[in-house]
């Protein structure tokens, strides 16, 4: 599913980026350039970025894995 439209970017890579260490939607946006454009689709990385993390703190299988 494309989660930025502006940069064509899916929600495959947004979660490769928070698995490979960004930890901020700015962080996210420098590796794969989602939310710098319009910015519409930052509320989804905020959330996607939260629930990866908290995948990740409790050890649970990534979305994108």
């Amino acid at each position: 599913m494309i989660v930025c439209l502006c940069e064509a970017v899916s929600h495959r890579t947004i979660d490769d980026v928070v698995c490979d260490g960004a930890e901020s939607v700015r962080e996210i946006g420098r590796r794969c350039g989602a939310g710098t454009g319009c910015g519409m689709c930052k509320v989804d990385l905020k959330a996607r970025l939260r629930a990866q993390q908290d995948r990740l703190a409790q050890d649970e299988p990534l979305l994108s894995k």
